[in-house]
This record gives C-alpha cells, structure tokens and sequence, in this order.
C-alpha cells in the first residue's frame, strides 16, 4: 500500500517560484512515422564545439543515419557504423541510438525512432554539443515531396513522455523533401534542452552534413 499523501497548500499561499530539473540524465526520442510504401528516414548529428567555437562534425562517427551503416554498395563497403542484432545501431557509445531502417511506413505505430542519451556522451570539459534532428524522405533526387506521402508525422518527447514537438510533415512542410526538427543543445556542464527549428529544405542529405561540418 502506497503511503497517504496531502496536498499542504492552503488558499493565500505564496505562489511557488518557478523553477527548473537540474538533473542530467535526461533522455530524448525521436519519433517518426508515416504511412504507405514511401521510404523516410531520422537522422541526428553531434556536432562538437569549444573555446565560443560553432558546433560542428569532422568525422562519420558524429552521424548517426541509415545512410552511415555498414553495407555494400556496387561492391563497395560504405558506412562505418555496425549494425546490432536486432537492426538498431548506435554512435558515441550508445549515447545515440537509431532503430532499425524502415523502408515502409508498415509499422502499426512508430516507423523509426531515435533515442539520445545527452549524460553517456564522451564530451571533454567545456564542449557544448549540438544534435541537429533531421527528417528526409529517400530517395531524395525523385521529385517526391512530404505532400506526397500519407500521414508523416515527428514527434519528440523528454524521458518523462512530455511532447516537445509534434508536426505533421505534410501539412506543415509539404514542399520540403527533408526537415530539422530543431536540435538538442548540450551546454559546457551537461544540461541538455530541446530547441525547436522547424526548418524545411531541398537538398540532400550531404547537403545537410555540409552545413554542419
């Protein structure tokens, strides 16, 4: 039996302070999905900064997207990040994961996700890290915009399941073949928040990597 509780409020009361978590372990997922034969993908990059310096990537392990896994392409081993048993595959020592690619909006409910641990990054003293989250469609050279795919939808929750984001992609973004949500901010002591961007864009995806490398 749980223990009885009051609330200890009596009208009159000062009005409590605002007041912020401070804790540091908190989680962030990714969730997408959409239905039909049209293939969409997540994809989330740490972007590493220093000394006042913009958050950026240098190397293939600071993306993680189906795009950077291990596979062969015309002969030809491309990607550097292994694949789990089950599918899912991680960058940065599992402080991001990605769900198995779905090349389908098949899935009853959720299609893809990804998961971000801001406190298990391997960040050296006064970093800051920015974790861009990117929506695209694949292919992305076929004319084929949000609008044409059925009931594509992101939504973004902290550990506690609240929404930070909700958007329906083709209501909100239905000219644009790919979209950043927003980005999750990491400041030099560890305190991780989410800030909404909601930018569209018709590049692909190298497009993309370039702006932030």
């Amino acid at each position: 039996m749980s223990a009885l509780t009051l609330n200890l409020a009596k009208p009159g009361d000062a009005k409590p302070k605002l007041s912020l978590n401070l804790s540091k372990d908190e989680i962030f997922v990714i969730k997408l999905k959409w239905d039909g034969d049209a293939d969409l993908d997540l994809h989330a990059l740490a972007c590493i900064g220093q000394g006042g310096e913009a958050p950026t990537i240098t190397s293939l392990e600071q993306i993680l997207s189906p795009y950077n896994v291990i596979r062969r392409v015309g002969g030809q081993q491309q990607g550097s990040i292994p694949k789990a048993a089950d599918g899912s595959f991680s960058i940065l020592g599992g402080a991001m994961t990605h769900s198995p690619d779905a090349t389908d909006g098949a899935l009853t409910d959720v299609d893809e996700w990804i998961r971000v641990a801001p406190g298990k990054l391997p960040k050296a003293p006064g970093q800051v890290v920015e974790i861009p989250i990117i929506a695209m469609i694949h292919p992305q050279k076929t004319g084929v915009s949000f609008a044409h795919v059925q009931n594509p939808e992101v939504v973004i929750e902290n550990a506690e399941g609240v929404v930070l984001m909700h958007a329906h992609l083709s209501q909100q973004f239905g000219a644009f073949i790919g979209v950043q949500m927003g980005s999750i901010m990491i400041d030099e002591h560890g305190r991780a928040e989410f800030v909404q961007t909601a930018a569209g864009f018709s590049g692909d995806f190298n497009t993309v990597i370039e702006n932030f490398s």
